[in-house]
């Protein structure tokens, strides 16, 4: 319930995002990646989230996806998981911005605050450099088109201060 909180609260007070993908770099400037070009931002200071994006801009789904940048002191992808109990799927070898990163994939449920139970699906990529463990996250409706340019190219763009 907190983190539909949280998102709600966050895309209410997120700014709009360029209409085109443009490149994105937070306020403390620890990476850079392209900015899905309608979704809104949120890079409000927190403890590990350097920024949030919410969309996609329009369509019958529109800003039911969000995409979180994170930096942990964690430094594999596996000690992450293992803060983390409960993340069924196994890690499997991807890329961000060309170097080499881990994935799983997380289903969740939260209560809907207008009732019932909301399901999530959220992909998960980790990125260790030496500042920490970069995750990145796009989180979804369970069971809603699985076509996300977005974060692919977040992926492909992103690359981490040194």
């Amino acid at each position: 319930m907190r983190l539909i909180l949280l998102a709600v609260l966050a895309a209410a007070c997120s700014r709009p995002a360029p209409d085109a993908a443009a490149e994105y770099r937070p306020g403390d400037e620890s990476f850079t990646a392209a900015l899905p070009g309608g979704w809104k931002v949120d890079d409000s200071p927190a403890e590990t989230r350097k920024a949030a994006f919410f969309g996609p801009p329009d369509g019958p789904a529109a800003f039911t996806e969000m995409i979180r940048v994170s930096l942990y002191p964690a430094t594999t992808p596996e000690s992450y998981r293992a803060a983390r109990p409960g993340l069924p799927t196994p890690l499997t070898e991807t890329a961000a911005g060309g170097a080499k990163a881990w994935e799983f994939l997380n289903d969740s449920e939260f209560p809907d605050p207008h009732g019932g139970v909301k399901k999530l699906t959220s992909r998960v990529v980790a990125l260790p450099t030496p500042r920490g463990l970069f995750v990145l996250e796009h989180t979804w409706p369970a069971g809603a088109s699985s076509g996300r340019p977005a974060f692919e190219e977040l992926l492909r763009t992103f690359k981490p201060k040194p």
